[in-house]
């Protein structure tokens, strides 16, 4: 995975994007649990419009990445020395647990300076349980080097005569 998935933050912004993924995988944590009905929405402090789960997108493999990035940032928090923006592991746990909420949520989640605008891109996202054609999750002619493309497929079964491409990208990247 790309480090970059999750921008360098320091100091304050760092501290409170960990403290907020913490909160909403706990939250998510929470729902999957029964502990707080799914269809309660997430009056949530800098987002405009409440945060509300989708169960459908709490699959075993997602809320065990949930769960574990969830301890993970426990130890973050209570040693707040380990917090270093550079770090690239950090990065790569804060970039994934944000990826799973953003499905879980259904909506970005950006952090600091970021915006939806300064992060160009497609992402899309499949769920199949049987296969048997071809599934292409996305076709594009190119994509440039500010460009983003990024494909999660999910499937139960390939048959056969079925065959399964992330992307067919035309040209180079970049």
């Amino acid at each position: 995975m790309d480090p970059l998935a999750f921008p360098v933050l320091a100091g304050t912004v760092l501290t409170e994007a960990v403290k907020f993924l913490f909160e909403r995988a706990g939250a998510v944590l929470d729902r999957r649990a029964g502990r707080v009905t799914a269809e309660e929405r997430e009056q949530v402090p800098g987002q405009t419009q409440p945060l509300l789960a989708r169960p459908t997108e709490l699959t075993e493999e997602r809320v065990a990445r949930i769960t574990g990035a969830h301890a993970a940032l426990r130890v973050y928090l209570s040693r707040p020395e380990f917090l270093q923006g550079e770090d690239t592991d950090l990065r790569e746990l804060l970039g994934r647990l944000r990826r799973d909420l953003e499905e879980v949520y259904g909506r970005r989640l950006p952090f600091g300076e970021e915006s939806k605008e300064d992060r160009p891109g497609v992402e899309i996202s499949q769920r199949t349980e049987t296969l048997q054609g071809k599934q292409v999750g996305m076709r594009v002619g190119g994509i440039t080097e500010r460009g983003r493309a990024r494909v999660e497929q999910d499937t139960g079964v390939i048959e056969e005569t079925g065959e399964q491409v992330g992307i067919e990208i035309e040209g180079t990247i970049g």
